[in-house]
């Protein structure tokens, strides 16, 4: 969980990031509007990849994370079966 929050955080300052630059590159563009507002597209193209791969990585390490926790479950699961079965027997 604590590497999903700083995880979130990143993106959040790097949104934070992109839209300060966004606006300060607008006031003082030497360029002009058509010009700026291409560059701008592009730039909002560029941090729209890097978001989606940065997510699409942090979904792949949660998922990692939720398939080792269901392994877990079903070994210790399968354990106390196994451990209920014998004493079960036992009792015959």
């Amino acid at each position: 969980m604590g590497n999903s929050n700083n995880a979130l955080k990143v993106v959040g300052s790097l949104v934070l990031g992109a839209a300060t630059g966004a606006a300060l590159g607008v006031l003082f563009a030497p360029h002009k509007g058509s010009k700026t507002r291409k560059n701008i597209a592009g730039t909002a193209k560029k941090m729209t990849k890097e978001l989606k791969k940065k997510f699409k990585g942090e979904i792949k390490g949660l998922k990692n994370k939720a398939d080792k926790f269901e392994s877990k479950i079903e070994d210790k699961y399968d354990n106390l079966k196994d451990g209920i079965q014998h004493k079960a027997d036992a009792l015959k």
